[in-house]
């Protein structure tokens, strides 16, 4: 009897908690614009390689990037371009981001985190089907998002 007792006043004493963090979750994130403005920049970026494209990664990196690539090179802007467009010779039928997760730090700075998977053919003529996780950090300066670092890892594929 004295554990149904407990059990019983621990929910009701919870009761209050857990009520809260639904009305809470009710109501939008105060950070949810900065998250979706991520977000869809993040997507942006994914599509440009596909593309080969460098002019969209251009306008979002900042000029003082700094960055490590998935083969542990250090990057700054310059380097990233060359290794993710301009050296890159591959062919593909598939770029998507998967499990990206933006968090807010105030107004102006953003943390995403997420897995890029890339397939499709290489110059070498055979088939990759990868994925990369990145961690991407963003910062809004005079009105406009910029990542200002990045680290990639290769997780899965060749």
């Amino acid at each position: 009897m004295k554990i149904v007792t407990l059990i019983l006043a621990v929910t009701v004493l919870a009761l209050p908690a857990f009520a809260q963090e639904k009305k809470m979750a009710a109501k939008p994130a105060k950070g949810a614009s900065v998250e979706a403005a991520v977000k869809g920049l993040e997507d942006g970026w994914e599509a440009a390689i596909m593309k080969h494209d460098t002019k969209p990664i251009d306008q979002v990196v900042a000029s003082d990037f700094a960055g490590v690539g998935h083969d542990g090179k250090l990057l700054g802007k310059a380097g990233l371009l060359q290794e993710q467009v301009k050296s890159n010779h591959d062919t593909y039928t598939l770029a998507t981001l998967n499990h990206v997760i933006v968090r807010a730090y105030g107004s102006n700075v953003a943390v995403a985190i997420g897995d890029a998977r890339e397939k499709g053919t290489g110059k070498d003529g055979k088939a990759f089907d990868r994925t990369y996780r990145f961690t991407d950090t963003w910062v809004e300066r005079n009105g406009k998002w910029e990542c200002v670092a990045e680290q990639v890892a290769q997780v899965s594929g060749k």
